[in-house]
């Protein structure tokens, strides 16, 4: 589990969700338990009353993160710039590690709260000498995830993923991430999540693969109801990239009233995986502002949503419906 936050701001719970146990993890030995899986592991399985994890600042481990029945746990730090978790794990065939089970943090149960953390896949060129197990995303990316999150009902404030290639996987699941930072350079926000990105920068990273790929969403049928929407987001970075490509037949993404810099090139979006089923894509940008929103380089099978469409899409209720947001601890 990593998360990083682009704020020095310290969230504080409200009422809306009560506290049954809080539980400190300090790498000092001043807490209950010096690393977050021993905290994790600590929850009893199928949990149902909210337990806080609180991670004191410090440089976590990337150790694995949540299990499947480890339900209802608020995992807080100090601020994504004081706190964070960290690994350098990769996809390798020859090791054995697909892309699933390289994240440094993953999360599977439902009902998870995530705030004020940074997740960061570390690089060789950074500890060359410490972590033998890295790459340099710079010169050569691999698929490395910082966070896999694929629980449902999952809620993240104020948080960071920080890679190159796959940083974020927004597996399964409805997500809400608000306030967070995301960077990487190739399909760095990726997978078949019904997901609301609401107020985050999405950042590239410079590598010399350019120009690079925001989003690889999987949605596969046409009644499936995953996608991505981004909303009042900025999107911004030093190097060119594409706004999504098809991993899925159906794939679907939505900018809504985002800034976008001149890094986004002028066709917005690639078929990728999906040739003769552009039709069934929906990519989408409505009352989107900055260089990077001229519209005129477009490609010609981008949808145009209508205002009914847009919302459905950009309501909360696309993915909060029966109204668990406001039953968790709220940020």
């Amino acid at each position: 589990m990593t998360v990083l936050s682009t704020s020095l701001h310290v969230p504080v719970a409200t009422a809306a969700a009560s506290i049954a146990k809080t539980i400190v993890v300090n790498p000092s030995g001043t807490g209950d338990f010096r690393s977050v899986q021993e905290a994790v592991n600590s929850v009893p399985d199928y949990n149902n009353q909210w337990i806080k994890i609180h991670l004191a600042s410090g440089v976590y481990r990337g150790e694995g993160g949540d299990r499947r029945y480890k339900s209802y746990i608020l995992l807080e730090g100090e601020g994504a710039q004081k706190t964070s978790i960290e690994w350098g794990d990769y996809a390798s065939d020859s090791r054995g590690h697909d892309t699933a089970s390289c994240g440094t943090f993953t999360s599977y149960a439902s009902n998870i709260v995530v705030a004020g953390i940074t997740f960061k896949v570390k690089f060789a060129a950074a500890l060359p000498s410490l972590l033998q197990n890295t790459y340099d995303g710079y010169s050569h990316t691999k698929q490395a995830v910082a966070a896999l999150i694929a629980g449902d009902k999952s809620s993240l404030y104020s948080c960071g993923f920080v890679g190159y290639q796959d940083t974020l996987a927004d597996l399964f699941g409805r997500h809400y991430f608000k306030g967070c930072y995301i960077q990487g350079v190739t399909d760095f926000i990726f997978g078949l999540g019904q997901s609301i990105y609401e107020g985050c920068t999405i950042s590239t990273a410079n590598s010399v693969e350019k120009p690079g790929f925001v989003t690889a969403q999987g949605r596969g049928a046409a009644n499936d109801t995953n996608g991505f929407v981004f909303k009042r987001c900025n999107v911004t970075g030093p190097q060119a990239t594409y706004l999504g490509r098809a991993w899925g037949r159906y794939s679907r993404v939505i900018f809504y009233q985002t800034f976008m810099s001149d890094i986004i090139v002028p066709e917005g979006w690639s078929v990728w995986n999906a040739h003769g089923y552009e039709n069934e894509i929906t990519y989408a940008e409505s009352e989107c502002t900055g260089p990077g929103s001229k519209q005129s380089g477009r490609v010609r099978w981008k949808k145009t949503l209508t205002s009914d469409e847009l919302r459905k899409f950009t309501d909360i209720s696309y993915i909060d419906g029966e109204g668990w947001l406001g039953e968790q601890p709220q940020y």
